[in-house]
């Protein structure tokens, strides 16, 4: 997975995503994967950072997350501390 990044990411995020997308149907999942990273890494570079946070993977998880699927990724991504803080 590590493969489909283009930027350094924060390692409680990068677990944070791999941990919320496991429960992703499998053919929901890599779609899903590649669109949350490359929105993730977006929303870093229009903050102008080099690593990817879990603000970045939070609004790409909201943007990108297939409804039926994103209250679980969300869920996910708290339990790893990572919330909306907008």
């Amino acid at each position: 997975m590590s493969g489909l990044r283009t930027m350094k990411w924060d390692d409680t995020a990068w677990s944070a995503l791999k941990d919320a997308i496991t429960p992703m149907p499998p053919l929901v999942r890599k779609k899903a994967l590649l669109k949350i990273i490359e929105a993730s890494e977006e929303n870093a570079r229009d903050r102008t950072s080099r690593v990817v946070e879990g603000e970045d993977l939070v609004k790409a998880a909201k943007e990108k997350v297939p409804e039926g699927v994103q209250k679980i990724c969300l869920q996910s991504l708290a339990e790893h501390g990572i919330v909306d803080e907008s």
